[in-house]
């Protein structure tokens, strides 16, 4: 049976959660209550409850410090369902990240709302005991990385990956899950409230807010994954089980209604979702998020609607970048602005050559742009001043609705790039260097192989080895090598490990390989260095 400690300062809402349920008809009994997080600590160590429903804002110690002693007191803590306002969704996004199971807003719960999310906890503590998920979802996202998730996800949809081998390399190193049978992208956009007498601040933060309530909707009931493209469009991608896959559009409809509500319901927001065609593998993905958009006509349309690509307009092909990637990913590395200023000259004369096709054109500007961004070091830096004077910045790509105005933006593009490369061309490399190597020191658990680096920073293998050789003295096998074995050693001074755990925790494919690697570069097996320290 779970139990469950309730906490908040207001009686009437910890007799309300009480009474809202039959807890015992649910294999749940409410242990205790607590008015405070200091209170809820101690009964916490008293009763060891299996989950704790607490209010974020709360006097002498709120939710979250209370969620946070307890992950630190204790080496399996309750797990947390948080209670909240919307004006507190600034500390929900803190919640979220700290693992609770899911957050509650008090004036709309409901005696539904309170069942799911007990059955939310109660999966996670089935999982823990088990040691097996209860449910197929989306990794939770490893801390710092959700750039690169936003990245990898950008070069499906504008069809940037060069082979499906490269692909699959960088899923694998970012731990996304694309077992399923089929995928599908919705692409959401959010109304344009710019003319309403709200500061910018407060408009970015509403229409985050929305974007982080939708994704946290649209899991509870499907596994997938969003992708921020500017502050009034993201999308989400679905992944399709095999009984969810004949049925998607029913399943994916009904899982955007309920986003679609919530958005209105919490925040007034007006969300419309647009989804594409259903497509068989990722490497697809770009089909389905280039038929999402020809679902409704550019202009106009209605406002918080949910519609699906009915098979027509779609015969035309997304702007194929293969004909210019090959020799812009060189111009990049080279930084050679002459090279890249001929280049995009290219793009722009076909673009104007074929003024019917805008939604070829806006896949050729952003696939322009997400280059720019993955292919420097600083490249957010040098693509924000370019566009420092629009107010959303360089996202004002979305905007652009003509052909000659996204010839325009890549014209803007092209003359800024090519000024930055002339005069930056000093340190660069020594910057992609730097960075590479904190990803390296921030994931030495895992296998860090050229090929699975490389994709990550969207540089090819031999580029990699190559600059790494130039700027580092050393190969990148050797940097890794000397890092783990470096890690290895802290590891025997600090803590009683065996050889093989030591292995295992730093990626490598057996402890033979690690033994080898590590009398290489120190000069003497694991073991004898271990005696070495005890003799010390």
């Amino acid at each position: 049976m779970t139990g469950v400690l309730l906490v908040d300062d207001e009686p009437l809402v910890l007799v309300g959660i009480q009474s809202m349920l039959k807890w015992e008809d649910y294999d749940a009994q409410v242990v205790g209550a607590a008015r405070n997080g200091a209170q809820a600590l101690e009964l916490i160590d008293k009763l060891r409850p299996d989950l704790v429903i607490a209010d974020i804002k709360m006097p002498v110690m709120d939710g979250l410090k209370l969620m946070e002693t307890a992950q630190k007191t204790y080496q399996e803590p309750p797990l947390f369902i948080m209670l909240t306002s919307f004006e507190e969704f600034a500390f929900v996004k803190e919640a979220i990240n700290r693992q609770a199971v899911d957050y509650l807003i008090k004036l709309e719960l409901t005696q539904q709302a309170l069942l799911g999310a007990l059955r939310k906890a109660q999966e996670r503590l089935a999982a823990r005991r088990h040691a097996e998920p209860a449910r197929r979802r989306p990794p939770t996202e490893r801390f710092g990385m959700q750039p690169f998730y936003d990245r990898f996800f950008i070069r499906l949809f504008n069809s940037l990956f060069e082979s499906e081998e490269q692909m699959r390399s960088q899923q694998k190193e970012l731990g996304v899950d694309f077992s399923f049978d089929a995928y599908v992208v919705c692409h959401c956009e959010l109304p344009d409230l710019t003319a309403q007498s709200m500061s910018q601040e407060r408009l970015m933060n509403l229409y985050s807010s929305t974007t982080r309530m939708a994704w946290e909707t649209a899991t509870r009931f499907m596994a997938c994954y969003i992708t921020p493209l500017d502050p009034r469009h993201f999308n989400i991608t679905f992944c399709l089980s095999e009984q969810e896959a004949p049925i998607y559009q029913e399943a994916v409809g009904a899982v955007l209604d309920k986003v679609v509500e919530v958005a209105y319901n919490y925040f007034s927001v007006r969300l419309l979702c647009r989804v594409g065609a259903k497509v068989a593998r990722p490497m697809e993905l770009s089909g389905s998020y280039y038929t999402a958009r020809l679902c409704l006509p550019e202009r106009g349309g209605p406002e918080g609607a949910v519609v699906f690509f009915d098979g027509e307009g779609g015969s035309d092909s997304v702007f194929d970048m293969a004909l210019y990637r090959r020799a812009l990913t060189r111009a990049f590395e080279d930084q050679d602005a002459g090279a890249l200023e001929q280049i995009m000259d290219q793009i722009i004369d076909s673009i104007r050559a074929h003024p019917a096709r805008r939604l070829q054109a806006m896949d050729a500007a952003c696939n322009l742009l997400f280059l720019c961004l993955s292919q420097f070091t600083n490249g957010e830096e040098i693509v924000s001043q370019i566009f420092e004077n629009e107010p959303e910045g360089y996202r004002c790509v979305y905007r652009q609705r003509t052909i000659p105005e996204i010839a325009g933006w890549i014209a803007a593009l092209r003359t800024g790039l090519v000024q930055a490369l002339r005069s930056q061309r000093q340190g660069y490399k020594d910057q992609i260097i730097r960075q590479i190597k904190a990803y390296i020191q921030a994931n030495l658990s895992q296998r860090l192989t050229l090929n699975n680096v490389a994709a990550v920073f969207g540089f090819s293998p031999n580029y990699l080895s190559q600059l790494f050789a130039r700027q580092a003295d050393q190969t990148f096998v050797e940097y890794v090598n000397s890092e783990k074995i470096r890690a290895a050693k802290e590891m025997m001074r600090e803590e009683h490990v065996k050889v093989y755990e030591i292995a295992e925790r730093l990626g490598f494919e057996n402890a033979f390989y690690f033994s080898k690697v590590f009398k290489k570069i120190e000069g003497c097996s694991p073991r004898e260095y271990a005696q070495k320290l005890k003799q010390d």
